[in-house]
């Protein structure tokens, strides 16, 4: 029966439900603890199918990882297609901090990643960082941002900022007390950063 409803299943809605289940167990177990047994019980798709779309299970982790990162251009694709145009700091660190804050799991696999000592660049993760990186010197030429900073390291501490946040708010809640939302931390996040990137 199982069988029969996989073979009237679109090949687009089956990769959707593998790779929907993979995340998911991914996030929560790690990649050692999970098997594609238990990815084809959480997706109602067989094993052999599950092999026949993505070939092994490292095949599968790196695709769950790609869909991650390219979610970010599906989500804001003019941003995503636009590498001339300079940095407005604002307005990237919030489509970062959207992105990331509507991903839980994809935040819950970041950190499983790194309890689980897996530091391989993720698929896709190198082009967006250039990007990133590309506008700031964009944004350098036009006189907006000073030149003594580099413009590769500035990339990592902007998606840093956001990412720590993020990843932490229910710690700092809990644990401090004060409750400080998404939108009050972004915006104290970009004045400090464009107080210290502002020509001197």
């Amino acid at each position: 029966m199982a069988v029969e409803r996989q073979r009237h299943r679109a090949p687009e809605a089956v990769r959707t439900a593998i790779l929907d289940a993979a995340l998911q167990l991914f996030a929560d177990r790690g990649f050692a603890e999970t098997s594609l047994r238990d990815i084809s019980a959480a997706s109602g798709v067989s094993h052999p199918l599950i092999l026949h779309h993505f070939g092994s299970k490292e095949e599968l982790y790196s695709a769950v990882k790609r869909r991650v990162v390219e979610g970010y251009a599906q989500r804001f694709p003019a941003a995503a297609r636009t590498l001339n145009r300079p940095l407005s700091l604002r307005a990237e660190m919030k489509r970062i901090m959207t992105y990331l804050g509507e991903n839980e799991l994809a935040l819950k696999l970041c950190a499983r990643t790194r309890v689980d000592g897996d530091h391989q660049v993720w698929p896709g993760e190198p082009d967006l960082m250039d990007l990133l990186r590309q506008r700031l010197i964009t944004a350098q030429a036009a006189g907006q941002i000073r030149t003594d900073l580099d413009a590769w390291q500035l990339s990592i501490m902007i998606v840093g900022v956001i990412y720590f946040w993020l990843d932490n708010r229910r710690y700092f809640a809990e644990h401090f007390g004060k409750k400080t939302s998404d939108d009050s931390y972004l915006k104290t996040a970009v004045s400090l950063i464009e107080d210290g990137l502002r020509l001197r």
